[in-house]
């Protein structure tokens, strides 16, 4: 396998990035609607650095994309949005869309506001974020919404303090409001805990799935909130990053993990119709973009928390990237029809595990954003020019960006082959 030092990647990532700032007015004056064979919505869920990330993303501009990018609520008060913040993102230009979060747990989140006082209830907790999303400035007639996390394990099984009446509250506030404004449907994220790729039993996560699809009433009551559903999926590098592989072998894997939830809806009965509808509509996987991140073996319990495993090395994280891009796109070709055809997305939350001086830090994070970018762009493009292939080699680039990775110990599972079937 080809191996390339960390100076000449970095330099081939900043030669890319000022080819498609170059190139990118040019796209744009070329562009007009009708020319994009696949639009493309692009949702990033941050917690640290989203500015940074939508300066990469704006450097690597497809004009067939649009970039949704979530803003955290205030640390201390996760029932407050931070101000001025979606002014940030919104200065970006008219591509560009921040979401307000809708943080559910925690000491200050909005499980503690409606416990917090008698009579409020799930629905109160969206109206009142629809009135905060309002006084902070925010601007549905521009497409800016709010991101909801999430429906978690207690939502699947339908247990407090997330059941399924209860999230269907939530949403119905959330889209509604108070009725004085405009219908606002948002993103809703489907939570990673206890769903990594290493879970140890996979056929219980499975068995617990098929359960919440059949539930027709509470995917026909949520439907009408949610413009994106997505699941949290983070793929593990160690299960990715196999010595001797072709990029279609990593491909395949990565998909039946990161489009799980799609295959398994896809193979159910007539029962998952209304499930099956909305994801059709609307799903797509919430790929891992986090560096260099834990993994959820150490967390206590293990598995409720955390990304999937990314301690590697910053190129063959460039590579990993690049990979989920070419999977979902080549996922996408293979499957008319069938969602994610217009969505693709990442978690965002750059960590510095290996603790690089801050100069070397930035550099490597605005490298990671660039490379998303780009492949973004190379891969939804105007027509004739999109392909899955150009995420991983632009047009007239020379570096090839899904070269893989030899990971020590590195070795493909099978375990989630179990859901392109039903039973």
């Amino acid at each position: 396998m080809r191996r390339r030092s960390l100076n000449t990647v970095l330099l081939a990532v900043s030669a890319a990035m000022l080819l498609a700032a170059t190139s990118s007015s040019a796209d744009a004056t070329r562009h007009d609607a009708a020319a994009c064979p696949l639009r493309v919505k692009v949702v990033f869920w941050t917690s640290t650095d989203w500015e940074l990330l939508g300066e990469e993303l704006k450097g690597q501009l497809s004009p067939c994309a649009d970039y949704y990018i979530s803003i955290p609520p205030l640390s201390n008060d996760k029932t407050a949005l931070r101000d001025r913040q979606d002014d940030v993102i919104r200065q970006l230009g008219p591509h560009f869309h921040p979401l307000a979060e809708v943080t559910l747990a925690g000491a200050t989140g909005w499980d503690a506001w409606v416990t917090g006082a008698p009579g409020r209830t799930w629905f109160d907790a969206g109206v009142e974020f629809r009135k905060r999303m309002v006084a902070a400035g925010y601007r549905p007639d521009l497409g800016e919404t709010w991101l909801l996390n999430e429906f978690e394990r207690s939502t699947r099984r339908n247990v407090s303090p997330h059941t399924r009446t209860a999230m269907a509250d939530l949403l119905r506030g959330l889209d509604q409001g108070d009725g004085s404004g405009p219908r606002m449907p948002g993103v809703v994220e489907i939570g990673i805990a206890y769903t990594h790729q290493n879970i140890p039993d996979v056929p219980g996560y499975k068995a617990e799935m098929t359960s919440w699809l059949q539930d027709s009433a509470f995917w026909s009551s949520v439907a009408p909130a949610i413009s994106i559903l997505t699941k949290e999926v983070y793929p593990d590098a160690r299960f990715w990053g196999v010595g001797g592989t072709t990029r279609n072998q990593r491909a395949r894997r990565l998909n039946e993990y990161m489009q799980h939830s799609m295959n398994l809806v896809s193979a159910g009965p007539g029962s998952v119709d209304a499930a099956r509808a909305l994801f059709r509509r609307a799903y797509m996987p919430l790929g891992n973009a986090t560096w260099p991140a834990l993994g959820p073996d150490p967390y206590t319990p293990p598995f409720c928390c955390g990304h999937g495993w990314t301690l590697i090395p910053h190129e063959a994280m460039l590579n990993f990237v690049s990979e989920q891009i070419y999977a979902t796109r080549r996922y996408v070709a293979n499957h008319k029809g069938r969602a994610p055809s217009g969505r693709i997305g990442f978690s965002w939350q750059p960590t510095n595990n290996f603790n690089l001086p801050q100069a070397d830090w930035d550099v490597k994070k605005r490298a990671i954003a660039a490379r998303i970018g780009e492949a973004i762009r190379g891969a939804y493009r105007q027509k004739g020019l999109a392909s899955a292939n150009f995420a991983c080699r632009p047009p007239g680039g020379t570096t090839d960006w899904c070269m893989g990775a030899d990971i020590p110990g590195a070795a493909f599972t099978s375990e989630w082959e179990t859901f392109l079937r039903w039973r």
